[in-house]
């Protein structure tokens, strides 16, 4: 299995690159659990229902027309905006380096932190719909 060196990931927001201002960044895909059980069973029986996808980011925080405070505050609560994920950079034409889409709404926003540092930044996005 190969080595990934967590170093050169990747987050575009509607074609906009964020990636110079984080470094943290996560993506989780989970599907919601149905329970199934019923009357003699001694497990509890699961069934997989709606997927959920969730993309999380910190960093520090860069103001001006394109830099992430600006691109991350004007689209909370915003629907179908366009998350694309990286996790080793982007390779144009290859087929290993995989990337994560989706259609989604920024649900958390964090800014601030202690005097001396450079100003956290912070946020959460939830899944809205994947991209095709």
């Amino acid at each position: 299995m190969a080595t990934v060196h967590y170093r050169n990931s990747k987050l575009l927001i509607d074609g906009s690159d964020l990636s110079a201002s984080l470094n943290e960044l996560s993506v989780e895909q989970s599907a919601e659990m149905l329970d199934e059980s019923a009357f003699g069973d001694n497990t509890r029986i699961n069934k997989g229902g709606l997927f959920m996808d969730v993309i999380s980011g910190a960093g520090h925080a860069e103001f001006g027309a394109e830099g992430i405070e600006d691109i991350v505050f004007n689209r909370i609560g915003t629907d179908g905006t366009v998350f694309v994920a990286f996790p080793n950079g982007i390779t144009q034409g290859s087929v290993t380096d995989m990337g994560y889409a989706m259609l989604g709404v920024i649900e958390e926003f964090t800014l601030g932190g202690s005097v001396g540092a450079l100003l956290p930044i912070s946020f959460s996005v939830q899944s809205r719909g994947r991209v095709p």
